[in-house]
């Protein structure tokens, strides 16, 4: 594998939920070790790029590649972080178990893991501060507690590209400090992060580069490039709140 294949490239991407195009002619590429941020209004296609790069879901028109490879053959350097909400927390799963969920794609389904997947799956809770809770069931935790687990199942299947879906919604501000500390040590580590993001106020301080998305890519770049008010206020079409720092030169935002 060369070096200078880009993690992902997507090429004039469609996608269509019958007469409706959830995603329209989207081109972009993004660079090993990137830490990427996908914002835009509700039903703009978030969720649609990421299944793509997933291999959910098939493209009307273009195509996506992942290191050079179609995404449905590259599936097994992927991995997933779903939102809370698409989990059963009453599943009788501990902390542990889940962890280890990463692993078992690793095996061929009639071989039981080995010690070194155990050990991937407790160093991944170590590194999302979770090793403490390990026999502890999954429903019995905080929702930031649970979203750091599914964090380690992700880092436990050993993926070269983390999808994360609104890994910050809904949790407090120590938690939202210690996901952020996670992605940014994957990161170091040379994986390629591309994260499903709500909050336009903190997006700036969190991300390498910003997709912006509304159907169409409107644009791709530095947060100080995707931030600008005229364009905010374009996508989303004046249900947001701008609030302009002169000083600092940044752009705070939230919808509303």
């Amino acid at each position: 594998m060369s070096n200078a294949l880009p993690a992902i490239e997507v090429k004039n991407l469609t996608i269509s939920y019958g007469p409706v195009p959830a995603l329209l002619d989207v081109t972009l590429k993004i660079d090993s070790g990137q830490l990427v941020g996908i914002i835009g209004p509700n039903g703009s296609g978030k969720s649609t790029l990421i299944k793509s790069l997933l291999g959910f879901v098939k493209a009307d028109f273009g195509e996506v590649l992942l290191f050079g490879e179609d995404a449905e053959k590259a599936k097994g350097r992927v991995a997933y972080v779903p939102q809370r909400g698409s989990v059963d927390w009453d599943f009788p799963i501990t902390v542990r178990e889940v962890a280890l969920m990463g692993r078992f794609g690793k095996q061929p389904w009639w071989k039981e893991l080995s010690k070194e997947d155990y050990e991937k799956a407790d160093h991944a809770l170590e590194q999302v501060r979770m090793a403490d809770f390990r026999d502890r069931q999954i429903g019995q935790l905080s929702g930031g507690q649970q979203q750091r687990v599914f964090m380690a199942r992700a880092i436990a299947q050993g993926g070269d590209i983390l999808l994360l879906d609104e890994p910050f919604a809904g949790v407090d501000a120590a938690t939202e400090k210690a996901i952020l500390d996670v992605l940014e040590s994957t990161r170091e580590m040379g994986r390629t992060l591309v994260v499903v993001h709500h909050d336009l106020a903190t997006a700036a301080e969190y991300f390498d580069s910003l997709v912006l998305l509304k159907q169409r890519l409107f644009a791709y770049g530095t947060p100080e490039q995707v931030l600008h008010p005229e364009l905010l206020s374009e996508v989303y079409e004046g249900k947001l709140r701008i609030f302009a720092n002169l000083q600092s030169g940044k752009t705070q935002g939230g919808a509303g």
